[in-house]
């Protein structure tokens, strides 16, 4: 890890644990990304009775855990596995991904410079977590805008520039789909046309090309825009309602976003 987070997690909190040691009932977990233990209770496991708890845990077994409870006095940790969605756990492990690959740039780009990565992260930290939560995202950002690299001030402008190099050589942008529904109704004769007109003419202004329309059923349809942002995409979006919405308006048809 990149580095560890201070004091203890929050109630409710997912967080990354290795299973340390399993005595009878109990489980006793390292809190990855605080450095504490925290304790897992066999009715936490998974839910229905549990015949074996091997079957489900076993040490030096990496698992997403809820916080249930802190108690910082006795530097006690409740944790819970069953109450992890799958989708949940799926999203922190690749959070923790993401960050794993973060560090990975941060040890090249401080070996580069003849530095420790902590050094390095010494003077980038602070300004990270004062926008963002996670330093991948911080990356990310940077990769999609070189200019934001200007809130490292601590940094050189030959440090900046190796940053930004490897930054962009390692990361590309992942693409999100933004999706919406509308209907779009006439109850003109040559309806069909007015409709097919209407939708043309509002995404033509647009000039974007990863935008598709498809006819679902019932007047209704359905619009996909393709980003690698999902700000960008809602604006997108937003400009194609409004455009839809006038054009709707002059050709008198029924208009409802969903």
């Amino acid at each position: 890890m990149l580095y560890i987070k201070d004091g203890y997690p929050e109630v409710n909190e997912n967080v990354l644990c290795t299973v340390t040691k399993i005595y009878g009932n109990t489980v006793f977990v390292n809190l990855d990304e605080y450095e504490k233990e925290g304790v897992l209770t066999i009715a936490e496991i998974a839910p229905g009775r549990i015949r074996n708890l091997r079957e489900h845990v076993v040490e030096n077994k990496t698992i997403v855990c809820k916080v249930l409870r802190v108690d910082i006095p006795q530097k006690r940790v409740d944790v819970s596995l069953r109450r992890v969605p799958i989708l949940v756990m799926k999203e922190k492990l690749e959070e923790i991904k993401k960050e794993e690959y973060a560090d990975r740039i941060y040890s090249d780009v401080a070996k580069e410079l003849k530095i420790s990565k902590e050094e390095l992260f010494e003077k980038t930290y602070e300004p990270i977590f004062e926008e963002y939560t996670t330093v991948f995202e911080a990356l990310y950002a940077i990769m999609l805008d070189n200019d934001k690299i200007k809130i490292f001030n601590n940094l050189k402008k030959n440090e900046k520039d190796l940053l930004i190099k490897i930054i962009n050589d390692r990361i590309k942008p992942e693409e999100i789909i933004f999706k919406k529904k509308f209907k779009l109704k006439s109850l003109s004769i040559n309806g069909v046309d007015k409709i097919r007109f209407a939708i043309t003419n509002s995404l033509e202004p647009l000039k974007y090309k990863k935008i598709d329309i498809i006819y679902l059923a019932g007047g209704e349809f359905g619009i996909t825009i393709k980003h690698d942002d999902i700000k960008s995409a809602d604006i997108l979006f937003n400009k194609f309602k409004q455009n839809l919405t006038n054009n709707a308006k002059e050709s008198k048809l029924e208009l409802e976003f969903i």
